[in-house]
């Protein structure tokens, strides 16, 4: 049976306490990178960085995955200006820096893990300026992420490891193993609501699709709606393009979508 779900994690400290949960073994294979497995879970030990996330994403992909869109997450360790050590957040908007390129993920279902958005960087960054999670990985995992599934299946989860009070020059790496494994039940809550939610995400497979959702912030209730609009848009007029120039958020891009239905139905 092919994987349905993928985790990725920088550091042996953040896997340890998800290997030992989910009843992971090492894999045996020669691989470019440390992997452990179960019948339908994938754990991958990545690196730091958004390079080495993007390599191990793309291998393991390219390795184990087959068919319908998996599960994919991301859960390791970030810095905040004030947060507490040890929160737990669900990362609802992933920078990178780097580029500017912005990502959103999708949330079709309930959950009661707070929402923020995570700032990706080259280098681990001490000042705390902005009043966001400050990571090495999200955007290197969701980006390539990306092209094997669909939003609503790929998610974020980073503890606070460092905030101003307690800066990296502080970090204690031993900290982290107890931090993840406090928060195992909402991780494990959130996998099983994925699950249940996997079977009913009808994935378009439609380039200009993926271009909308990465490039303005859908709230669930909206994703749901432009999904359905878009299903439309494919069996009525797939040969039309949608203009967007001019539209300035989520609720313009579907009252345009609505308004090209509407022409297209009249036709």
């Amino acid at each position: 049976m092919a994987p349905s779900l993928f985790i990725f994690v920088a550091l042996q400290a953040e896997a340890k306490p998800l290997i030992q949960h989910l009843g992971l073994k090492k894999s045996v294979e020669t691989h470019p990178f440390t992997i452990y497995t179960s019948h339908d879970t994938v754990l991958v030990l990545t690196g730091m960085g958004k390079i080495a996330m993007a390599g191990a994403v793309g291998y393991a992909m390219a390795k184990f995955a087959q068919g319908f869109s998996p599960i994919m997450l991301n859960i390791g360790i970030a810095g905040h200006r004030q947060h507490d050590l040890g929160a737990c957040y669900l990362a609802d908007k992933i920078l990178n820096t780097a580029t500017g390129r912005t990502f959103y993920p999708q949330f079709p279902f309930r959950h009661n893990i707070t929402t923020t958005k995570v700032l990706s960087f080259a280098k681990p960054q001490a000042d705390y300026s902005d009043d966001g999670l400050y990571d090495m990985e999200a955007a290197g995992f969701y980006e390539i992420a990306a092209r094997f599934s669909t939003s609503e299946l790929i998610h974020c989860i980073k503890i606070v490891s460092d905030n101003r009070e307690t800066p990296l020059a502080d970090f204690n790496l031993d900290r982290v193993n107890a931090w993840i494994d406090a928060h195992l039940p909402g991780i494990s809550l959130l996998i099983d609501q994925l699950r249940r939610c996997r079977p009913h995400i009808a994935e378009i497979d439609d380039e200009d699709y993926r271009h909308l959702v990465e490039q303005y912030h859908f709230t669930a209730a909206n994703a749901i709606k432009l999904k359905n609009l878009w299903q439309r848009r494919l069996l009525l007029c797939p040969d039309i393009p949608l203009e967007l120039e001019g539209l300035q958020n989520a609720r313009q891009v579907l009252l345009r979508l609505e308004a090209q239905l509407q022409q297209a139905f009249y036709l």
